[in-house]
């Protein structure tokens, strides 16, 4: 009879309830979501602001994904995105208490899920030019009840902005009233009705900026010489404040103290206001072309200079001088990315934006509040009076620095009328006698600053063409994106203004990158020199040539074809130093990658097998 080995047994019998233990411990633990988010910019952790807002909220809100997993077609980079707004969205669930519920749909041809979805407002779009390859829908949909809010189609580039649009919807349909935003404006933004009794003159339509905001919110108009700003109001807009009364001020002011939000656009020298000028109703003073409310501001630490136009040449304009000349005015901005704020979620998106004769602000903001530059020029900024500007003759800057151009402030705000609140010049008695006027801000306030009003007017951001009898226009720039953001961020809830923008997923190769950039600054370096000696080459020939006579043009002479013989062995040694850097590049680049595959393969479980091995002999020995 063969004998039973006790001990292989007892071996065996270990291993069978280890891994008893493991499957009991992976079904139990299944049902939970822990997660560490261990990447360097915490990519996966959701802003405080949007963590806030969650924990809040107290009616149920339904995040529906409908994305077309079971097309085969789809490329691999969107599946990979679909997989990062999945965790995404499951964070939001899991941080909301229980109110928050994601479902995801599969909205294939002809199916109950793509039919919701077109009602939803999302449409799939084709994944090839002839439509073989099926549609693909890629959207969000927000449920709160009967609110509903959608992001219709989700691109790869706007994932950095994500958070901050999945909060926004959230916030959106769970509030418990909408917006109402207030405009005080000295232009005609909102157009001018035809006068019936001067058929001559013509009215004027809206805006565009103030036409697309419309779409969105409820606009109430705003007297230049109001005495108050009526408490509905949540955010105002001030365009163009010129000669604003100090009982007008203290309105702001005290707007601003009991916690409305405000967006300012002012200007040191407003070309619309100019051309505006002759439309002005009979009887009334044309309108300036500067204003500010450093009365105002200042109370808060900035000012803006008055006759002062900040100018750069590093994003000067090139502007028409007439007959075909052109002329680059350093005070005509056109700025780029590294003008625009990337970290900031407002502006993060933006990339071109165009302000004619922009003004900047000087000092620095008062205790308890925070400034962030939105805004701003390069490191070339200087200051320009506005004759300089307009006549693009400036004198050389001795001192030159980035400049702020639109800036956003935060926190507790103080009165600019500490001694309360100013007479009413009509009366000559106080505007409210009843009330005490704020002196300082009862919670943290938000006011955002712009030097600037004509990158609103249309002719500065839109193009209009007649498309079949009918008016239609075409953004310029990013001008209106802009303003409609600023707006956007200010009417909504408190943590959107904390939010900022995510950063990319993508892990670019660092080192990849910089040999690339050496072997190409020495191709570079190669071609010039080249084109160097074929110029040189080039002359040479010429004034060969010319020291023949008649007879002789059409035939070489020696001395040609030896310098014809002479650049060519040297075109040939260029090209060949040219490829043995591009193959010293490839070179380079596959070792590195043999390596890291060598680290991640090989290296990596090799020390873990060491260390498993060392960590046993050890509990050996202890035994």
């Amino acid at each position: 009879m063969k004998k039973i080995n006790i001990s292989k047994l007892s071996g065996i019998s270990a291993i069978l309830i280890l891994l008893g233990i493991i499957i009991a411990f992976n079904v139990i633990l299944s049902p939970m979501r822990l997660r560490k988010d261990v990447t360097q910019d915490k990519l996966y952790t959701l802003s405080d602001g949007t963590k806030t807002l969650l924990k809040g909220l107290d009616r149920d809100v339904t995040l529906k994904l409908y994305f077309s997993k079971s097309n085969e077609r789809i490329p691999v980079p969107i599946k990979n995105f679909a997989g990062r707004v999945r965790d995404l969205l499951k964070e939001y669930e899991s941080n909301s208490k229980g109110h928050i519920t994601v479902e995801e749909f599969d909205p294939k041809i002809d199916s109950d899920e793509e039919e919701w979805a077109q009602r939803y407002g999302l449409h799939g779009q084709p994944l090839d030019m002839f439509g073989a390859g099926g549609n693909l829908y890629f959207g969000i949909v927000a449920v709160s009840g009967k609110k509903e809010a959608a992001i219709p189609m989700l691109a790869q580039s706007i994932e950095p902005q994500l958070e901050y649009m999945l909060t926004r919807m959230v916030s959106e349909i769970t509030k418990q009233k909408e917006s109402k935003v207030g405009l005080l404006s000295s232009l005609p933004v909102q157009g001018v009705s035809r006068n019936p009794y001067m058929p001559q003159a013509q009215g004027a339509q809206s805006w565009a900026v103030i036409s697309e905001l419309k779409q969105q919110y409820d606009i109430k108009k705003i007297e230049m010489n109001s005495t108050e700003i009526p408490s509905d109001i949540d955010t105002l807009i001030v365009i163009q404040p010129t000669d604003l009364s100090d009982v007008t001020l203290y309105a702001i002011d005290q707007f601003v103290l009991r916690g409305g939000r405000l967006l300012a656009f002012t200007d040191p020298l407003c070309l619309i206001a100019q051309e505006n000028a002759p439309q002005q109703q009979y009887g009334m003073p044309p309108p300036k072309n500067s204003s500010d409310l450093n009365k105002l501001t200042s109370a808060w630490g900035l000012t803006m200079p008055t006759g002062q136009l900040v100018a750069d040449e590093s994003v000067a304009s090139t502007l028409s001088t007439g007959q075909g000349q052109t002329q680059r005015n350093p005070a005509w901005l056109s700025l780029r990315k590294q003008n625009i704020n990337s970290e900031d979620i407002t502006t993060s998106s933006l990339k071109e934006l165009m302000l004619p004769f922009a003004g900047t602000f000087s000092g620095t903001v008062s205790n308890g509040l925070k400034m962030t530059t939105l805004l701003s020029t390069t490191d070339d900024g200087f200051l320009a009076n506005t004759y300089a500007a307009r006549y693009g003759k400036f004198d050389t800057p001795t001192n030159k620095s980035k400049l702020p151009i639109a800036v956003r402030i935060q926190g507790k705000f103080k009165t600019a009328f500490p001694n309360g609140a100013p007479k009413n010049d009509e009366s000559e008695e106080n505007t409210n006698d009843s009330t005490p006027g704020l002196q300082e801000s009862q919670k943290d306030g938000v006011v955002i600053l712009v030097a600037d009003v004509d990158m609103l007017a249309d002719r500065y951001c839109i193009q209009k063409s007649n498309f079949f009898g009918q008016s239609i226009s075409q953004p310029i720039n990013q001008n209106i994106s802009f303003a409609v953001n600023m707006v956007e961020q200010l009417c909504g809830s408190d943590v959107l203004i904390g939010l900022r923008s995510r950063n990319s997923f993508d892990r670019p190769f660092d080192r990849v990158i910089k040999m690339e950039k050496a072997a190409t600054m020495k191709w570079q370096a190669e071609e010039k020199r080249l084109d160097e000696k074929l110029q040189a080459t080039q002359a040479r020939l010429s004034a060969l040539q010319q020291t023949k006579n008649d007879g002789q043009q059409l035939m070489l002479s020696p001395e040609q074809q030896k310098e014809i013989k002479k650049f060519r062995e040297e075109t040939f040694q260029t090209q060949q130093a040219l490829k043995e850097v591009r193959k010293n590049l490839r070179s380079d680049i596959e070792k590195l990658g043999m390596r890291l595959k060598v680290i991640n393969i090989l290296l990596i479980p090799l020390l873990i097998a060491i260390f498993g091995i060392w960590h046993g002999i050890r509990v050996r020995k202890t035994r």
